[in-house]
């Protein structure tokens, strides 16, 4: 009688196409494979700041897509943040992100992220990560919002 195996993690650090990384996905889910899964949807997350040269406007594009993932799992349907999207038009990265640490209360993105457990993917996660082009009000902003949460930032 054979024993069950657990098959081993993938590295899917440098799989780039995303019709791949959804079926990786989907596979994930169907056999209960969560690590798997969040590995497949973080590198498909990774797919969108890939050539951008910014490193904070890539790692932001990278959160867009993970929230904009996030939500679409959650309703069955395709969600975009289409306000988010045209206030990055408007006023850029750093001004959005400063914005949304500076709300009085937590953005849908955030909770969501929290959900997913992706709160290190969340704007006030990337103001500490880019803290010296912040303000330090908004960089204060961001830490005591992830504090507020019990999440370590990273």
């Amino acid at each position: 009688m054979a024993k069950h195996m657990t098959a081993p993690m993938p590295n899917l650090s440098n799989e780039w196409d995303t019709d791949k990384l959804r079926n990786w996905m989907t596979n994930a889910k169907r056999l209960g494979r969560d690590d798997v899964y969040r590995a497949a949807l973080r590198q498909l997350c990774r797919v969108d700041g890939r050539n951008i040269e910014d490193p904070l406007e890539s790692d932001f594009a990278v959160v867009m897509r993970a929230l904009e993932e996030a939500l679409t799992q959650e309703s069955g349907k395709t969600k975009r943040l289409s306000r988010t999207r045209q206030k990055l038009s408007r006023v850029g990265v750093r001004q959005t992100l400063a914005d949304l640490a500076l709300k009085p209360k937590p953005s849908l993105g955030f909770v969501k992220l929290i959900e997913f457990n992706m709160a290190d993917m969340s704007a006030e996660a990337l103001i500490l990560k880019y803290r010296n082009e912040f303000e330090p009000h908004v960089v204060d902003a961001a830490a005591k919002r992830l504090k507020e949460h019990e999440i370590e930032p990273r």
